[in-house]
This record gives structure tokens, sequence and C-alpha cells, in this order.
């Protein structure tokens, strides 16, 4: 018998309600639910940087076969060693220094110290290396994992990249594309926000309504955007450039590895998804919404604003390339016959392999290389004319 005053049940509701099926999942909904809806950036950040539910502070793998998704560093040691070598170009006989922003699982670090080390010893005496991982239990572990580097004492760790020393080269591998982005939809011929609202009965969504702040329309200025076109951006990737920039010493190199495109390319009017994608478990998606905290958000990277932010803090830009080009002028993409490599078979063929996948035009490949420079610097063999 049915409770006086009560609702009857409802078995549709009891097998379709959304779920809050992680710890920031309820912390999202209840903050929602007080202050009403927030940016996507909000979001986005809350989900990979929240101090202890965050994506990237969890403390558990991210990158890597036991990770959500592969990057160039985890698939061969050659990655890292084609870094190693513009290192040694730009080496003078003096001390130098090299940062890496967001090391991830150590693996570039790994190949880059055990390739100096191997073929460059009077390098190896003078260089130091530092990284820069706010978290302290990935940074524990990367701590652990390069335990075994020649001279170890010589690695410094900075949990913020106000800290980090003058360098001779600053590098990052996929750090630009993990950063907040404001989400932005064509109506009309204007643009509108996408704000993240909750609700019970349909969970976290999509909700459009004003522009949060008018400078983030100054990248789309002069886009003929299609109607319901989406599009992100980034104020935030400005600053973190700008401040990577800053530390690159005079005869030195910023060096930025990730997926992007010119703006004119980023925002065709074609392009109407915008970039944003989610992994789990090395499968792709698309909804940012499911299983916050313990999926991986990503979005391509607008070149111009890189170039722009790198060239307010007195740097100047080498032409940007395409990985595959990168690794074929360096020299790193095709490995001699089997009969000439002079190794293990089975090692050669997996080199091999890996050469083919880093410069796939379809894959890693297209990963894009932004270098810039701070005065003269020697010839660098990846950027054809630089001189």
């Amino acid at each position: 018998m049915t409770q006086r005053g009560s609702a009857p049940f409802d078995p549709l509701a009891a097998v379709t309600l959304p779920a809050l099926d992680t710890p920031l999942a309820m912390i999202m909904a209840e903050r929602i639910a007080q202050s009403g809806p927030i940016t996507f950036a909000e979001w986005m950040d809350a989900c990979l940087y929240d101090p202890e539910h965050g994506y990237y502070r969890r403390g558990r793998p991210t990158v890597g076969r036991d990770g959500d998704f592969l990057t160039s560093p985890e698939v061969h040691p050659l990655f890292g060693a084609s870094v190693a070598h513009v290192i040694s170009e730009l080496w003078s006989g003096e001390p130098l220094t090299v940062v890496e922003v967001g090391p991830g699982s150590g693996a570039m670090a790994e190949s880059i110290l055990r390739h100096i080390h191997a073929t460059a010893a009077d390098l190896a005496a003078e260089l130091s290396y530092a990284l820069v991982e706010p978290d302290p239990s990935a940074a524990e572990q990367t701590r652990a994992r390069l335990s075994h580097a020649h001279d170890a004492r010589l690695l410094q760790f900075y949990s913020d990249i106000t800290e980090i020393p003058s360098a001779d080269l600053v590098v990052a591998n996929e750090l630009l594309d993990a950063l907040p982005v404001h989400r932005l939809v064509a109506r009309a011929g204007a643009w509108r926000e996408i704000y993240v609202d909750y609700s019970r009965a349909l969970g976290f969504r999509d909700c459009e309504l004003h522009v949060s702040d008018a400078s983030l329309l100054d990248p789309l200025m002069g886009v003929e955007a299609s109607e319901r076109q989406i599009a992100e951006v980034s104020p935030v990737r400005a600053e973190i450039v700008e401040a990577l920039a800053r530390a690159v010493c005079d005869g030195g190199l910023l060096l930025l590895f990730d997926y992007g495109y010119e703006r004119a390319r980023l925002y065709a009017s074609w392009r109407r998804d915008g970039t944003l994608m989610t992994f789990r478990k090395h499968v792709p998606g698309d909804d940012p919404y499911v299983s916050p905290g313990e999926t991986d958000i990503t979005c391509h990277v607008d070149i111009n604003q890189v170039r722009e932010a790198a060239d307010a803090a007195g740097l100047t830009a080498l032409p940007t390339r395409s990985q595959a080009e990168w690794l074929h002028d360096l020299g790193a993409a095709v490995l001699p016959a089997v009969a000439d490599a002079g190794a293990d078979k089975s090692r050669y063929l997996a080199a091999r392999r890996a050469a083919e996948t880093l410069a796939d035009p379809a894959g890693l490949g297209r990963v894009a290389v932004m270098a810039f420079v701070r005065g003269d610097t020697p010839p660098l063999s990846g950027w054809r004319g630089h001189a």
C-alpha cells in the first residue's frame, strides 16, 4: 500500500538518474548547486588539478601503458635521444642547464640523461637537469625512476614554474594541451560561452550564458564561424608560455611539443565541434562530464597564441615543424638497413617500429614542434634554414 502523500515508485528514474561516480563529481555537484553554473575553464581546472581529486594530482599513472594515454617519450627512448641531440648542439663547453616542465612518467628525462651520459661524457659532466612537477607523489615516483642516473645529485625538482632557474633549454611535451580552456559557441553571428550546470535529473551538462570576459574573444577576431561552431580559448596558456620563455637564458631555447594548429585552421568554420577530447584507459572520447577527476581532458593549442606569448618575453620563433618533419631533419626517423645496424636484431626492429610511430603523420608525427630562441644560438639541425 502506498504511503499517504508519497509519490509512486518510478522504476525508469531509478535506472536513468545520472550517477555521481567519483569523489570530485560529488564535490562539483555541490559547488554548482550552491553557487550556480561555472565556466568550463573552472570545470577543467578542477577535473585536472584539484589538489586531492584532480586527474594530475591523484598520484596515479596518467601516461604510459599503465595510464590512460601514450606520449612520444613513452613510445621509445629514441624521442628523448633526439632532444638530447639538440642539447648537444646548444652546448658551448660551459655548464648547461635543462628544465623539463611536466615530466609525466620521467621517460623523457631518463632517455635524455642516458643518451648524454653514453655519448657525450664531457657534456654530462657540465649538465644540470631540473624537473617541474607540482604533484608531490608524481615527483617522488619520477625521482625514484631517475635515481640510477649518473650523478643524480645534479637533478633538481621544483613544484612551480615561478621557481625554475635560468636555463639553456626549457622543454615541455604535451603540457599546453592540458591547460584549462573556456568553450565558446557561435549563435546568430555572436559568441556565447558554454558553462557547466548540474541537476539531479540530468547530471552535469552544457549551459550557454554570457561571455565571462570580453578578452576571451580576442583570438576570435575576424573568425567567420558557422552557426553552433564551438571554439576553445585558454588565456592561462599564454601566461604559462611567457613564464617559461622568461626562464630561457641568452643563447638558449624554448622547445614545446604539443598538438595544435595555426589560428586560421584551429578556428576554421568546418571545425564545428572544436578540438576537445578525453582519454581514459587509452580510449578516446568527447564527453568531459564522464568520471570527473579520473578522465583526462585535452584541447589543441593555438600556435599563434604560443608564438605571441614567447615574443612578448623576448624570444624569436623558429619555423614550427611537425614532429615528423623535425625527426626527419634530425635523421631520427629513418634507421639504417638491418644488415648495417650493428645491433641486436630484436632491439633494432623495435626501434624502427618506434621511429615509424613517432613520425606517423596521422598520429604522433602531427604533433607541432614549437621552438623559440633568445639571441644567437648554434645551427640546430631540426630546423632547416636556421643559422
